[in-house]
Parts: C-alpha cells; sequence; structure tokens
C-alpha cells in the first residue's frame, strides 16, 4: 500500500487574515434600469463572456430553465455596467430554455 504524504506550509500572513475575514456589504447588480434576475424564482448568475467582446457577461440561470445574459458595457466606472438582461438564443433563434417545470 502506498501513502502519499503532503508537506504541510504555513505563512504567518496567510493564517492571520484567515482567522478575521472582512467581508464588503452586498451590492444588488443592475441590469439596464432593473435589478439583476428581479422577479425570478432562484435566480443563479455567473460570469462568462457569452457574446465573445472580450468582457464578462452576467448569464443568469432560474429555477424554472430559462436563461438570460446582461452584457457588461463600456463604461470605466468603479463598479462594472451591465445592459438589460436578454433571453439567450438557440442555434434556430429561439429563446433557450431548459423547460424544467
Amino acid at each position: 500500500m502506498r501513502v502519499l504524504v503532503l508537506p504541510v506550509v504555513f505563512c504567518a500572513a496567510a493564517t492571520a487574515a484567515a482567522q478575521s475575514p472582512q467581508f464588503a456589504p452586498p451590492v444588488r447588480l443592475k441590469a439596464g434600469e432593473t435589478f439583476l434576475g428581479e422577479k425570478r424564482l432562484y435566480p443563479s448568475p455567473v460570469l462568462h463572456d457569452l457574446d465573445g467582446d472580450g468582457r464578462v457577461d452576467v448569464v443568469v440561470g432560474d429555477l424554472p430553465g430559462v436563461l438570460t445574459m446582461a452584457p457588461r458595457g463600456n463604461a470605466a466606472a468603479d463598479a462594472p455596467v451591465y445592459g438589460a438582461e436578454t433571453k439567450v438564443l438557440a442555434a434556430d433563434g429561439k429563446p433557450l430554455d431548459f423547460d424544467n417545470w
């Protein structure tokens, strides 16, 4: 029987920071003029460059299976600015819907 032994490395700065993490207050993202995923059942966002423009967009799926995206804008602001959510289209041009219900 072979046993794999991995070395353990401790860093004083990393362990001190790990003892008391500090998080910023949560911020709700807006997609256009509305909040991202508003009025949707369990929206689940993920960041991905869906339109291939080199900027990370927000893709949102929900419990019923609807998939939308909010494209990232060009604004050079402290916080990213996203366009209005639109349905993700399949290859046939119809809205992509996983129909979970």
